[in-house]
């Protein structure tokens, strides 16, 4: 309070302001602006033209757009400050009787080029065959090796594109759709196989730990079945961990989803950081107690009854957060082939 009375002394000494409130009004006024060109600095203005798949350009037309209402000008175009973070805006529509045909889900990616103008198009929902028709067809021939049957599916491709050309699909939204679709189609396979293999392999582990470990003070060649479960649990984590990054890129910029593109962040942040962190390694450690247990010739009754007394409490927890894993995982897998 001190440093403000001073604050408000000094600009009205030096503006010669009579009115304290005056100066206070214009200090409040000078703050404001401030901020308000602080906050422009760390947005841009977002362009994008909507248009109806036969009657063209939408004039006066209502969206929303991460949630927040734009109306289209009379050029069909709507204007929209978007945090510079933002890589993609996801589109929706207030009016029911319409339905987005392109792109994908309303996810309308960021040009580089603030200046490039993204279009969205919308149509009846029946229309929206048109695209998931085109992108199965070229999904099938780029699968087909048969010559013969590749260019009766580039036939049907060429007529359903003439088709869509005139319905105000461009060629450029075409092969971006395809682009996307190539891109689902190639890593979705593997981030399915890579994450089903890790759950799998961690609830072995837990599985194999459980079944082994006592068995493992009457005979120690039980620890070899241990030692195989911990292998390919290794093995799957140092894969899953290299790709982390790539994968979250990967989701991120194909599906375009930010619901999935989260729930893919928090099981990767579960899997590899707190299951892996706060329990799989504490695991390593009570087996290589066991290990020592044999190594070390000291097979005190004590020693034995202290380790069995650390697993007996280490697993509850341990099945509690593997069982949160196949689960998290079922849920996101289940999202994930939509």
């Amino acid at each position: 309070m001190i440093t403000l009375l001073h604050f408000l002394k000094k600009f009205r000494s030096l503006y010669n302001c009579a009115d304290m409130r005056l100066c206070k009004w214009m200090i409040l006024f000078c703050f404001g602006l401030t901020n308000s060109i602080v906050n422009a600095q760390n947005t841009f203005a977002f362009k994008c033209r909507v248009i109806h798949n036969k009657k063209g350009i939408m004039k006066q037309f209502s969206v929303l757009v991460n949630d927040e209402k734009a109306t289209t000008n009379d050029a069909g175009i709507f204007v929209l400050a978007l945090d510079n973070s933002r890589t993609y805006a996801t589109v929706a529509l207030q009016q029911t009787v319409y339905t987005i045909l392109y792109p994908l889900g309303g996810h309308v990616p960021v040009p580089r080029d603030l200046n490039e103008l993204p279009e969205i198009i919308i149509g009846s929902p029946e229309d929206n065959t048109y695209i998931k028709a085109f992108l199965s067809l070229t999904k099938e021939r780029n699968a087909q090796n048969n010559i013969e049957l590749r260019n009766y599916l580039d036939q049907k491709i060429d007529s359903l594109t003439h088709l869509m050309l005139q319905l105000n699909y461009s060629q450029t939204d075409l092969e971006n759709a395809k682009q996307l679709q190539e891109g689902k189609d190639r890593y979705f396979p593997e981030i399915t196989r890579i994450l089903n293999e890790f759950t799998d392999r961690a609830v072995n582990l837990g599985i194999a730990f459980r079944y082994t470990s006592d068995y493992a003070f009457e005979n120690s060649s039980a620890l070899l079945q241990l030692s195989d479960a911990i292998t390919q649990y290794n093995h799957s984590f140092s894969e899953l961990s290299a790709q982390r990054t790539n994968y979250e890129k990967f989701i991120s910029r194909y599906w375009q989803d930010d619901s999935l593109s989260h729930y893919f962040h928090l099981l990767i942040t579960y899997t590899l950081d707190t299951l892996h962190n706060t329990k799989i390694l504490k695991l390593m450690d009570i087996i290589k107690q066991i290990r020592d247990y044999f190594t070390a010739g000291n097979k005190s009754k004590e020693l034995k009854q202290q380790i069995q007394q650390g697993i007996a409490a280490f697993m509850p927890s341990l099945e509690e957060m593997l069982a949160r894993l196949r689960e998290m995982n079922t849920q996101f897998q289940k999202e994930f082939s939509n």
